[in-house]
């Protein structure tokens, strides 16, 4: 074989290992493609479930339905797991509570008896105000997470419509209460110091309370009206979340 020849053989050898090469990328690129596309359908779809049901609903994907999503699969892991740490958040804080015998099933406590556990009103308030924070970090997180993540238009819209509906608005609704029930502790302290602070004046017995004088009448009126619209609007707040997790 001559010089000439044998440099032939060799542009010959680099050009078929140079369209192969593309000729592979090629494939390869567009099964990725296919594969991607395929993934975000059945991804999309299947938050748009979640979307259509009434209330807030953490679906668990099948395992058919894991293996088709693909590397989105951890896109709604990042969801469910803001959901499994805030439960746990969230246990804590009521059976703290619970020792304080306040519960979801425990009756309102007269005037009286917030008078005789006085010094549990800023537990309550301690508590409260901590898993509030631990709410609104949460939150802060897992919204960063969001941000981070890199999804096509059409799947980011009904993304985002899942993660609003399953994170956002119970979260927000969860601190809404919360923080309506800071305002009915704080209600509660001022009304409770102000009848030990008069106890030869006032006289308690339940809910009700009288004075001896109308300069202190007056006065235990206007905390008692406020504690009574703290006390209205936690409850308000209490239906308005539940409304959001139920859908109503």
């Amino acid at each position: 074989m001559t010089i000439a020849s044998r440099i032939s053989a060799r542009r010959l050898t680099r050009r078929g290992f140079s369209l192969a090469g593309v000729l592979v990328l090629a494939l390869a690129t567009a099964g990725c493609g296919d594969s991607e596309a395929d993934q975000r359908k059945a991804f999309i779809g299947f938050l748009q479930d979640i979307n259509h049901r009434s209330g807030v609903h953490f679906l668990r994907p099948k395992p058919e339905e894991e293996k088709a999503f693909g590397d989105y699969l951890r896109h709604y892991t990042i969801i469910t797991d803001f959901n499994k740490d805030l439960t746990a958040v969230s246990n804590d804080y009521y059976e703290r509570l619970k020792k304080l015998g306040i519960g979801p099933n425990s009756q309102a406590r007269t005037i009286e008896q917030m008078v005789a556990r006085r010094q549990e009103i800023p537990v309550v308030k301690e508590e409260t105000t901590k898993y509030v924070q631990a709410i609104e970090t949460r939150v802060a997180k897992v919204n960063a997470e969001r941000a981070a993540l890199q999804q096509p238009d059409d799947l980011k819209a009904v993304y985002n419509t899942t993660f609003d509906k399953l994170i956002n608005a119970p979260a927000q609704a969860m601190v809404n209460s919360n923080k309506a029930l800071l305002a009915l502790t704080d209600s509660s302290m001022r009304l409770v110091d102000y009848i030990n602070d008069h106890r030869g004046k006032l006289t308690v017995s339940g809910t009700q309370v009288r004075a001896n004088d109308a300069r202190t009448l007056a006065e235990v009126d206007v905390l008692l009206k406020a504690h009574q619209e703290a006390g209205k609007h936690f409850q308000d707040a209490q239906r308005n979340g539940q409304r959001v997790l139920g859908g109503s």
